[in-house]
């Protein structure tokens, strides 16, 4: 460990196998916390690497409890990064509900994979909490869900137990490092396909690039941009793909990958405003996603299902977002998402586990 902190200290990066090295330390806890923390914030100082992302991924990947997946389903997960200090309500859980709707008839399924938020006002799990979903279930019951409700939250430290050797340094550094972006490369469900919002424009190509290496089939690593509410010009940055501007995409299918720009008009949504997706507390992040699946017009109505969208073009189940757009109104329409939401609470309140 030392010479990875002699090698960062110097100003150099780490190889791929150098750093599988070194986050197997830390995995492992055979690092010291001091040396946990100057490598985490050597390597924040300048922004990880293709290399170091792949090699912590890899790393967390060999230390995570798996989820099994029925036979002859395809999983796909819209976990994003977080970090974009917009405090909208959850749209990608919510996104993933209408995606899991529409997808269980075709054999595709949500692994939700998410946490514990420490920048917004809600994250995945407290609002999933606050719709009636139980966090903590075994292995069989989380089967259960993708097989039945096609939708499971795969909670991340149930599944990444490894990470306590990291979480008391994380939480006394008190800023972001390169385990915040890790999160979303390492699914519980092994998903090959995902939608993955990402808190900085410059990190859709990275991403997309990571995942080429770690061998996923169809993603898109999205960066929203969204006018303020001063009525000026300055933008607020979505991990999400946006309603209120454009949103910049990194599309990998086929071992290629490819960047452009999206806006709403293109997939023929009107225009939204950040004020109308913000919330101040988990309850009403929450109270929004039930007025949506209850047949709500509006402006979360349209953004939930612009990334609803992504997510079934990812699952090849939408040609294009506007094919997608109409799939998942027809999801929220019919009440298949609002059904998929109460059998995914009820399956998981059913758990013993403690």
């Amino acid at each position: 460990m030392k010479q990875t902190l002699n090698r960062l200290a110097a100003g150099q990066t780490l190889s791929e196998a150098q750093a599988v090295h070194a986050f197997d330390q830390i995995m492992t806890g055979h690092a010291t916390p001091a040396q946990v923390g100057a490598m985490l914030a050597l390597i924040q100082q300048r922004g990880p690497t293709a290399d170091e992302l792949l090699g912590g991924a890899s790393v967390m990947r060999q230390h995570a409890t798996p989820v099994t997946v029925p036979q002859g389903l395809r999983v796909i997960d819209t976990c994003g990064t977080g970090g974009d200090h917009a405090q909208t309500f959850n749209i990608s859980t919510a996104g993933a509900i209408i995606a899991a709707a529409a997808g269980r008839p075709h054999n595709v399924a949500v692994a939700k994979h998410g946490n514990r938020s420490v920048t917004s006002k809600s994250g995945s799990s407290q609002v999933l909490e606050a719709l009636g979903v139980k966090l903590n279930v075994s292995g069989p019951t989380l089967t259960r869900c993708l097989d039945d409700a096609g939708l499971c939250f795969c909670f991340a430290p149930a599944h990444h137990p490894a990470m306590k050797h990291v979480a008391p340094v994380r939480q006394e550094l008190g800023f972001r490092t390169i385990f915040n972006l890790l999160g979303p490369l390492t699914n519980p469900a092994g998903a090959k396909r995902q939608v993955i919002g990402v808190f900085e424009p410059g990190l859709t190509e990275l991403f997309a690039q990571v995942l080429n290496r770690l061998g996923s089939e169809h993603v898109m690593v999205v960066h929203g941009q969204m006018l303020a509410d001063d009525g000026g010009h300055e933008t607020v940055g979505l991990d999400e793909l946006s309603t209120g501007g454009p949103s910049r995409v990194s599309h990998l299918q086929g071992g290629q990958v490819r960047t452009y720009q999206i806006d709403p008009a293109s997939v023929k949504l009107p225009t939204a405003t950040l004020a109308s997706l913000r919330v101040d507390s988990v309850a009403a992040s929450a109270g929004v996603i039930r007025e949506v699946f209850a047949g709500k017009p509006g402006p979360a109505r349209d953004i939930v299902c612009l990334n609803a969208a992504a997510a079934l073009v990812v699952a090849d189940l939408a040609v294009d977002l506007q094919t997608g757009v109409e799939l998942a109104a027809q999801a929220i329409d019919s009440r298949a998402a609002a059904g998929v939401l109460d059998r995914l609470a009820q399956i998981t309140q059913s758990d013993e586990t403690p």
